[in-house]
């Protein structure tokens, strides 16, 4: 259940229902006219034209979420049709709607998939084509082909596109809720250093008060102290507005990560296929949370760089306290092509940034036995 809900999720041109509605008005549509045209062109029965108008049906409704499935359903149903025929070797209704089928698979399946859908085509197209027509097996093999070629080139291309559009659409909601985020995190930056001005200013008259007690009357002190107790509460207020301001969205969000959450880092790109071994030898438990959050971040960004530019191939994690450092080492298999890439350095000087903002080094690329190589070098100080 789990895998087909994984599928169906990824069925991002077949999510909508208006799609759905138009596959149900397709597949009713082809049922009748394949059923109708079986029955008066072909001499088959009631039920068996009935039967294979059904399943080509049916195929069509499962192309989306079941590909294999229907490919062999429909495939079925066409050699099924012919044999029963008995005249002739391709019946042209079970093929149109074999064809239908064929674009709604290539549509809704990766391009590089559609490539066997076609030789599994041309290998049972060949297998009937030699049975039924052994005379003329050749040019009955070659229009199937050529058709099953154009109706997959032609569905994967709106494939493709349909999945461009999502990407893209999904690439511009991200940017709009980090502009969102950026204006909110600049507005707040902005009302404390308002206030920053305000307690200093509280601050400072404290310290005038107080320098200036010392010259009053023995008298006045009360009302010194009053004055010097009125400043202090109202920084004091300030202050806590200033806490208020920085914390404020902090309420319900997730606690920042640690290095004690690398492991379930790891756990989602395996999930994603990519394997990974994780190596941490020594308690990371104990390094600083300051440190830790720099270091998971590290971490996680050159995993992200390993799938996006090496997808698929194992990648392998350390990292490790000696003596007062934390060492981070990730590397995997380099991909020569990915170097001719663009986009690749960006996550580098990402990683590069944080590792020098704490004091720490950074190295970064191929390495001479094949693998690209990410390490770092936090120290740890206790503060």
């Amino acid at each position: 259940m789990t895998a087909m809900t994984a599928r169906l999720a990824r069925l991002q041109p077949w999510g909508s229902w208006f799609v759905f509605g138009a596959m149900v008005v397709v597949a009713s549509v082809m049922f009748v006219v394949v059923t109708h045209t079986l029955m008066s062109d072909t001499g088959l029965s009631d039920r068996q034209a009935i039967g294979l108008a059904l399943v080509q049906g049916l195929a069509l409704m499962l192309a989306p979420p079941l590909a294999p499935l229907a490919w062999a359903c429909s495939m079925t149903a066409v050699v099924l049709a012919s044999v029963w025929a008995g005249a002739g070797l391709w019946v042209d209704a079970m093929t149109n709607s074999y064809l239908i089928v064929l674009g709604a698979i290539a549509v809704s399946v990766p391009a590089r998939h559609a490539v066997a859908y076609w030789a599994g085509t041309s290998a049972a197209g060949t297998l009937l084509a030699i049975v039924r027509r052994p005379d003329a097996w050749l040019s009955n093999l070659l229009e199937v082909m050529v058709l099953a070629a154009v109706v997959l080139v032609a569905g994967a291309a709106l494939g493709g596109l349909a999945a461009a559009r999502r990407r893209l659409r999904d690439e511009q909601a991200a940017v709009q809720r980090q502009r969102e985020r950026t204006a909110l995190l600049e507005e707040r930056t902005r009302i404390a250093r308002e206030l920053h001005d305000v307690v200093a200013h509280h601050m400072s008259v404290i310290a005038i008060q107080a320098e200036a007690a010392r010259y009053r009357e023995p008298q006045s002190a009360p009302e010194t102290f009053a004055a010097i107790r009125d400043s202090a509460r109202t920084a004091l207020g300030e202050m806590r507005r200033i806490l208020g301001v920085l914390r404020s969205g902090d309420t319900g969000a997730a606690p920042q990560p640690t290095l004690t959450d690398v492991p379930r880092l790891i756990d989602s790109v395996r999930a994603a296929g990519t394997r990974v071994d994780l190596d941490t030898p020594g308690d990371v438990a104990t390094v600083p949370a300051g440190i830790g959050l720099s270091a998971y971040r590290i971490v996680q960004e050159a995993l992200s760089n390993a799938v996006r530019h090496a997808p698929g191939v194992p990648v392998r994690v350390r990292i490790s306290l000696q003596d007062s450092d934390l060492h981070i080492d990730v590397r995997n298999c380099f991909p020569w092509e990915a170097g001719r890439g663009t986009g690749f350095g960006h996550g580098l000087a990402g990683m590069r940034e944080r590792a020098e903002l704490l004091g720490g080094t950074f190295t970064g690329g191929p390495t001479g036995d094949g693998h690209f190589r990410v390490a770092v070098t936090l120290p740890i100080r206790d503060v």
